[in-house]
């Protein structure tokens, strides 16, 4: 593969859980201490909940080999099971197939089981993977399982991993015996933008590689805004990129192998996860006030060679920018297509994306297809800059700035475009310069 074109020892991103490449970021680190504590204290339920690929079966490989040989395990993954074929597939990974239907057969079968790996030292420790899918009565049943104790101790630990649903299916009423067996219920929530950064370090140094040398910083910034720091997603573009990077005999991944390593995944760009809504409701369209706030604002910024033209609000979703007057933004600009571009909006996240147009788009002073949007980023379409905010971003500020707000329309014709630093690098969007004539022009 791409191992020998970057001088790696092997491949970094590769989707199988290696404990070598877990990435303690402080929540890993204490759901592995917190598990290992469990299970060393024979608990009788653990329950580790999470988005898919946030790294739960990461975690698990990485505490039972720390654990070593006196912990004898059963894992199930296939979960869509009766209770009685849940009693059935735990005997056949313990090596000991019974396709019987007598549940009491099964249960004596499995008690004696558990009692002999007790005499012979050993702790039995059930995992079951996507527990989500569990019915309440194969729940119920494990339960009873984990009651199978000794006079002195418990002899049996079920660890429960599932997405978040599964804390719902847990809270049900019925199960309040269950709940009450469980002492840890640990939540992982998915990686932020620096944790992003350096779980791709990570992965890089283990592999012998260098992450500057192999990413281009913007590269870096687009794989944690395409993923949402799911590191399965991460490591699935990443993975594809160096790949793409190697049949092209690139030396780096640039944001064009990106674009079209997503195209090529067909993935959906801003596909609804339920960690991206709020907890107990739907996510707010735009222009709808989020629970207890201010309305949500998307205002786009319209200059022309540096000078203001005008201010407009986007408050429906796709807004479509083009020359002809049925869209949502009319540019007039000879190097402007009648449909050229449309901005779009799911689950709080913005994206700009090409229609197809006849000379393309600007993000940044960098051409893309498509791209997702920041509060400041420059959208150039010809001689025409648009400059993108949204209040969205402002809010999540307010903590550290209670002044952060949209800014007001100029007050006159001076234009106050944001400028870009030199090289195109987009971390002072926001600054505001003028230059001595009071009309600003992005850098050529």
């Amino acid at each position: 593969m791409y191992e020998q074109h970057f001088g790696l020892t092997c491949r970094p991103f590769d989707l199988a859980p290696d404990p070598r490449f877990l990435f303690m970021t402080a929540q890993h680190s204490r759901a592995v201490a917190n598990m290992k504590f469990a299970l060393l204290n024979h608990d009788s339920f653990v329950i580790i909940t999470g988005e898919i690929g946030i790294g739960k079966t990461t975690i698990l490989n990485t505490v039972m080999q720390e654990l070593g040989p006196d912990f004898v395990t059963a894992r199930l993954t296939h979960t869509t099971l009766s209770h009685i074929e849940l009693l059935q597939a735990l005997l056949s990974e313990f090596g000991m197939p019974i396709y019987k239907r007598k549940k009491v057969l099964l249960l004596d079968t499995l008690r004696a089981f558990f009692l002999k790996m007790h005499e012979e030292g050993k702790h039995v420790v059930i995992i079951v993977d996507e527990a989500q899918n569990l019915t309440s009565p194969a729940l119920e049943e494990l339960r009873l399982l984990s009651c199978i104790d000794t006079a002195d101790r418990r002899i049996v630990s079920i660890v429960l991993t599932g997405q978040p649903n599964l804390d719902d299916l847990l809270d049900a009423p019925g199960l309040t015996q269950l709940r009450q067996r469980a002492r840890l219920r640990q939540r992982l929530d998915a990686l932020n933008e620096e944790e992003t950064v350096e779980y791709l370090r990570h992965r890089l140094t283990i592999a012998g590689g260098d992450l500057e040398q192999i990413f281009e910083s913007d590269a870096i910034r687009d794989v944690h805004r395409l993923t949402q720091g799911i590191p399965r997603l991460i490591n699935t573009l990443c993975d594809t990129a160096l790949t793409a990077c190697m049949v092209e005999n690139l030396p780096k991944v640039t944001l064009g192998v990106i674009d079209e390593v997503v195209h090529e995944l067909r993935w959906q760009w801003f596909e609804e996860r339920p960690g991206l809504r709020a907890a107990g409701g739907a996510e707010p369209q735009p222009g709808q006030p989020a629970k207890g706030g201010r309305p949500s604002r998307v205002m786009l910024m319209v200059y022309k060679d540096g000078q203001f033209v005008e201010q407009v609000q986007a408050g429906q979703f796709p807004f479509v920018i083009g020359r002809s007057n049925a869209n949502d933004l009319v540019v007039i600009d000879k190097e402007v297509s009648r449909r050229h571009a449309l901005i779009d909006c799911i689950s709080g996240i913005y994206v700009i994306e090409d229609l197809n147009s006849k000379n393309g788009i600007l993000v940044n002073r960098k051409r893309r297809p498509r791209a997702l949007l920041r509060s400041g980023d420059v959208i150039t379409f010809g001689q025409i800059d648009v400059v993108f905010h949204s209040d969205r971003a402002a809010a999540g500020d307010a903590a550290a700035s209670p002044l952060a707000v949209l800014p007001d329309p100029p007050t006159s014709d001076t234009a106050k475009i944001p400028v870009l630093p030199e090289g195109g690098e987009d971390i002072e969007h926001t600054a505001r310069r003028r230059s001595k004539t009071g009309i600003l022009k992005l850098p050529s």
